[in-house]
């Protein structure tokens, strides 16, 4: 099993990556101010879901095949790519929208069905089919990133003995990094989303439309020139 020391190392290390600006930081940021709290805690539970198929797929041996073909880890990159270039092109068009004026009847309806929503349920309105969208956006961003598959083949085993079995101490260190996204993201989501109501105007909403779609763009441009080695 992995020692005590080791697992104090990994630990601060392990936050620090996750903590790290990226893809995911950015869907979750987006998707809380965006659209609600519980939206983007839906994403944040899908990016956890993501680290537990790559620490699967690593202690399978899958993530060492992938990284070692030149076509699995061209295809993945260029999904993976592909699908940040798509969210970042869904983001710009909604940009336009958001500029359109809205008559002060029609935002104090969505504000009294929003807060109506919120105190319904504790899903706070969050139909299982939209926890599902965002939910599945979170996971989707996470686990096409082949940068995540040279991760946790470089970064976790430099915590493992070599001696010992390596599944259960693949298990454990990506527990605990899915424990450490959840730790992160979860709690960052609810404060975006209670500040989101702050920023409810055309402007601001075009302006981070605009910038998160020009983010996800860069990343997926940047994504698709990534090396395997």
């Amino acid at each position: 099993m992995i020692s005590l020391d080791n697992l104090l190392l990994f630990v601060p290390m392990a936050a620090i990556l996750v903590m790290l600006p990226g893809p995911d930081f950015a869907l979750i940021a987006k998707i809380s101010l965006m659209n609600g709290r519980p939206q983007g805690q839906a994403a944040a539970v899908g990016v956890a879901l993501g680290i537990c198929v790559h620490t699967t797929a690593a202690m399978l041996g899958i993530s060492a095949i992938i990284a070692q073909s030149v076509l699995w880890f061209s295809i993945l990159k260029y999904i993976g790519a592909a699908y940040l270039v798509w969210l970042g092109i869904q983001a710009l068009r909604a940009s336009r929208h958001a500029g359109q004026p809205v008559s002060a009847a029609v935002v104090k309806s969505a504000n009294q069905q929003d807060n109506q929503a919120d105190a319904a349920s504790p899903a706070h309105g969050l139909s299982p089919r939209q926890w599902l969208h965002f939910f599945g956006q979170g996971f989707l961003t996470n686990a096409l990133n082949p940068k995540a598959v040279l991760l946790f083949l470089t970064f976790l085993p430099q915590f493992m003995d070599p001696h010992a079995p390596l599944a259960p101490q693949f298990l454990t260190l990506g527990s605990i990094m899915s424990g450490l996204c959840l730790f992160w993201y979860v709690p960052l989501a609810y404060m975006l989303g209670r500040i989101r109501h702050t920023f409810e105007n055309s402007r601001f909403q075009q302006w981070m439309q605009r910038c998160t779609g020009l983010v996800f763009i860069a990343f997926g441009l940047k994504l698709a020139t990534a090396q395997s080695r």
